[in-house]
């Protein structure tokens, strides 16, 4: 009956198979190049005789593709003989047009699957001897640090009870931990196994060990010695990790996702809302719960005030000035000497601190100030009227769109963190920017600080040849593209 089965299984994939060679509407094709850069990995090793578990590893770390059939890694693995055991490695891969192809480490070949456009893949492996090895991987954030854990996460997996070196049974994980975004984390948890649950609550620490490669540990002390967790952060806005963990008795492996949306991306553009990108200099807003004063209290002299309602907010330590504190949001300039790259962000509320959240922070990163529920840009056409559809402006019209996050300008005087921007044309110091119409491009007159605003900058530009109608309007400075907005045209 097994060989019988085994046979229809590979005749429906025989014929499955057959499917690729018809037309289809989608799709594409693979290649080496298909992975490439730094990606997380997570994988599973089982020996199995007899329907017995003679050894098992869980191990998770990093693997860099070079694009052309080479790769690299480094992880750290638990087996039921030891723990905490860094490996790495290299070897090759292959990828055909189809992409299902092979990858070769240590005299091993695993069949490999790539899919998302090479976002994610899969590996499998077995032998002879019942070894049985699995592992899946995604591209790694460009960077991360240790507020870009924050929160609460939901955690589960699986694992194996030991005595020594031999498996006894098996167990499951199911809880929250919660991550404070500066080192601390707290654990509420369940073991379920041989029949029974017990909880498992705590109090530990956690760090991002190296930013270019998201790994990082978690320690939690108990009085039969250290349970530790290692882990790579699995999403691009590091809102899950991948990990594996021994504690005394057994070794677990599983993943974590935010109970809520990660703290990262509630770190927003002050115009667009886009999450996780915030430039120096710009307007930015907060999104949370008891961040501030309810009801709600404005900054309202300029310079601008650290303290509002008792309310602060600061970026890597340094104050940031405050457009308004609430409850649910506040608003803030990011402070200009802040540095591209990974920031944390932390409120205070009285004297209750929130929980840091991480944020990044590119050069430029233009959003264009919107109204109304269409998304409508907020421009001003040539006679002093707002854009809109009642009021449209026409091809060969020279508009002001405004926006936040355009980055180093050279200024026409002084330039100070919540102080006004100097008089006259502080011009963006980069020349590489562009403004669009529905796609075509707009000549542009002057981009760069509005004068006597803070964190405010404008794009004065002639409309370019299109239809009438509504249309998309988008800046980019610097390679970084904003969110589209909506412009009113006319013939």
């Amino acid at each position: 009956m097994r060989t019988q089965a085994i046979r229809l299984i590979l005749l429906a994939l025989t014929f499955a198979g057959l499917t690729f060679a018809q037309p289809q509407i989608g799709g594409g094709t693979c290649s080496n190049a298909s992975l490439s850069g730094n990606y997380w990995l997570s994988a599973d090793g089982r020996e199995v005789s007899s329907g017995t578990f003679n050894a098992v590893s869980q191990s998770v770390g990093t693997i860099s593709f070079d694009g052309k059939g080479n790769f690299s890694l480094a992880t750290t693995k638990n087996t039921n003989s030891a723990t905490a055991q860094p490996i790495t490695g290299n070897g090759t891969y292959s990828i055909p047009a189809n992409c299902f192809g092979t990858l070769t480490a240590g005299g091993t070949t695993f069949s490999l699957v790539v899919w998302a456009g090479g976002k994610s893949f899969n590996v499998i492996e077995s032998d002879s001897s019942g070894n049985v090895s699995s592992a899946s991987g995604g591209p790694l954030p460009s960077a991360c640090a240790t507020s870009t854990l924050s929160g609460a996460f939901a955690v589960s997996g699986n694992g194996f009870l030991l005595s020594g070196s031999t498996i006894t049974g098996v167990v499951t994980i199911n809880g929250i931990l919660q991550f404070d975004g500066a080192g601390n984390v707290g654990s509420n948890v369940t073991f379920a196994g041989e029949g029974q649950e017990s909880p498992g609550n705590g109090q530990g620490t956690y760090t991002v060990n190296t930013p270019s490669s998201c790994l990082g540990s978690i320690t939690f002390p108990d009085k039969n010695g250290n349970t530790v967790v290692s882990f790579v952060i699995s999403n691009p806005t590091g809102g899950d990790f991948q990990y594996i963990a021994s504690i005394n008795g057994a070794i677990f492996s599983g993943g974590a996702h935010p109970v809520f949306s990660n703290p990262s991306q509630l770190v927003t553009n002050g115009a667009s809302f886009v999450g996780d990108v915030v430039a120096p200099g710009s307007i930015f807003s907060i999104f949370g719960r008891d961040l501030g004063p309810n009801p709600g209290a404005y900054g309202s002299e300029i310079p601008l005030p650290t303290n509002v309602g008792g309310t602060s907010v600061t970026v890597n330590g340094e104050d940031a000035p405050i457009f308004y504190a609430g409850a649910r949001q506040i608003n803030a300039q990011m402070p200009l000497d802040v540095k591209p790259g990974l920031a944390t962000v932390k409120v205070t509320n009285g004297t209750t601190p929130s929980n840091s959240a991480a944020v990044y922070v590119p050069s430029a990163a233009p959003g264009i100030f919107t109204y109304g529920p269409n998304n409508h840009a907020v421009v001003i056409n040539p006679h002093g009227a707002t854009n809109s559809d009642a009021i449209p402006a026409h091809v060969g019209d020279e508009v002001v769109a405004y926006f936040t996050g355009g980055g180093p300008v050279n200024p026409s005087g002084p330039w100070t963190t919540g102080a006004a921007a100097p008089p006259g044309e502080s011009p963006l110091a980069s020349n590489n920017f562009s403004v669009t119409v529905n796609g075509k491009p707009a000549q542009v007159d002057y981009i760069g600080l509005t004068g006597g605003s803070v964190g405010l900058y404008q794009a004065n530009f002639v409309i370019p040849q299109v239809a009438a109608g509504d249309h998309p309007l988008v800046i980019t400075i610097s390679g970084i593209a904003s969110k589209a907005a909506t412009i009113s045209i006319a013939d």
